[in-house]
């Protein structure tokens, strides 16, 4: 048998299953909510009353079958949004593959093939704002870059982006969302579908935070890309321990635990005690790592 590569350790240790219990739960529910018209329907048809046992039992079947087709239609409209999603970033991005910021691209090509995932492409688009994302269910997974991340953040800020946005394809987080984002976005229930599925968008994030750091092993650095993230990059280095201690203490009150519900990420206090946390609890892997400082 091969020996892990560090990459594959490291997404071994950063792995949670409670994350997927989470996500399974928020499927039943999303599926419900799409099968709920075709049962809650089907036992208030005049059929049903006085229906025998059996024949009850065959059209509650019948509503699980509508819900189905009606989970089948959902799935197939993400689909489609993230494919049209990415001719329209083909279209008006930088392709980092084709690009004389190519060394980005050989980078997280060697990296894509230490964590044992597919080889993504890379894309840069005009936003002032640093952040980024992945998504795709299927090659070719994306990830895209705000032209702000690549101008405030270091060279390696930035591959600490990008080995978290890798974990959100790793993991399967970006595929899930292929059948969650419909609901996400339809009116009138857009606001409790959001609300429930953040409590699996967190725990998500957190999970790539954690790749990040294990794969790095440079939790410093691993906060430092966040706070800048979350921040700017004019105060960051302003976050002492004082600025974050006063955060830390209102983290625990019970409006901010509550206020956290309505976002899709952690908030940054958070995210940086996860990050200590784990920090202390991990031992370094004794193989070599990809370099993270140079260029390649």
């Amino acid at each position: 048998m091969r020996p892990e590569t560090r990459g594959q350790v490291a997404v071994s240790r950063a792995k949670n299953n409670a994350d997927y219990v989470v996500l399974s739960v928020t499927f039943v529910v999303f599926f419900l909510m799409s099968s709920g018209y075709f049962i809650i329907a089907t036992l208030l048809s005049e059929e049903m009353r006085g229906a025998s046992f059996l024949e009850g039992v065959f059209g509650v079947f019948s509503a699980l079958i509508g819900g189905g087709i009606a989970f089948t239609a959902i799935l197939l409209i993400g689909m489609f949004l993230i494919r049209m999603h990415r001719q329209t970033i083909l279209g008006n991005s930088l392709h980092v593959e084709y690009s004389d910021y190519a060394w980005l691209r050989d980078w997280a090509n060697m990296v894509a093939a230490d964590l044992a995932m597919p080889r993504v492409e890379m894309f840069v688009t005009q936003d002032p704002m640093m952040n980024a994302y992945a998504f795709g269910f299927a090659r070719p997974y994306c990830i895209v870059l705000n032209s702000g991340s690549i101008r405030y953040l270091t060279q390696d800020e930035l591959k600490v982006i990008v080995i978290h946005e890798m974990a959100h394809i790793k993991y399967g987080h970006t595929a899930a969302m292929v059948y969650l984002q419909p609901f996400m976005t339809m009116p009138f229930i857009a606001v409790f579908t959001s609300w429930l599925a953040g409590f699996w968008n967190r725990r998500s994030e957190l999970t790539s935070d954690r790749l990040a750091l294990m794969y790095t092993e440079k939790p410093e650095l691993v906060k430092s890309a966040l706070i800048k993230i979350h921040v700017g990059p004019d105060v960051a280095k302003s976050m002492n321990q004082t600025a974050r201690d006063w955060l830390q203490y209102n983290a625990e009150r019970p409006m901010n635990r509550l206020a956290q519900t309505f976002s899709s990420h952690p908030f940054l206090v958070r995210r940086l005690s996860h990050i200590d946390r784990h920090a202390a609890s991990f031992v370094p892997a004794a193989a070599p790592m990809p370099p993270v400082s140079a260029e390649v």
